[in-house]
């Protein structure tokens, strides 16, 4: 089995980070953590070091310490975050995503469009939300 958790700088993305751990306990799964970047922005390298980071400090502190075998990708991107995720779950096999909800408003969504939508719309494969 391969979860894929899509890590966000959220307080939501600390329950995720919990759920995916309990979830590839449960089933021996392979655990893929995507962090996306688009590359419309002209990020400084230092973004995607800190991103590159963040993801290798969860794999020490989380991962590692409970023995689920993972895999670190950051998605560098001119494609939405949530085009890129349904993009890398299909082409990975991806059993489950996990990731965190954004509260916004309707009009919010409306203007800023949501990745979790997209997500939940049209991934291969089943999705967990956490608040």
């Amino acid at each position: 089995m391969k979860i894929l958790l899509y890590c966000k700088n959220t307080e939501a993305h600390k329950k995720a980070l919990k759920i995916a751990v309990e979830q590839a306990q449960a089933f021996g799964a392979t655990l893929h953590l995507v962090s996306c970047i688009s590359e419309k922005d002209k990020m400084p390298l230092e973004v995607i070091e800190k991103a590159e980071q963040t993801l290798q400090d969860h794999v020490d502190q989380i991962f590692a310490p409970a023995s689920i075998d993972c895999r670190k990708k950051i998605l560098v991107t001119s494609f939405t975050s949530g085009e890129e995720l349904v993009k890398y779950a299909e082409s990975n096999g991806i059993d489950t995503i996990i990731m965190s909800v954004q509260k916004r408003s309707k009009l919010g969504k409306m203007f800023f469009g949501s990745t979790t939508q997209f997500v939940i719309l049209e991934a291969p494969c089943k999705v967990i939300t956490v608040t």
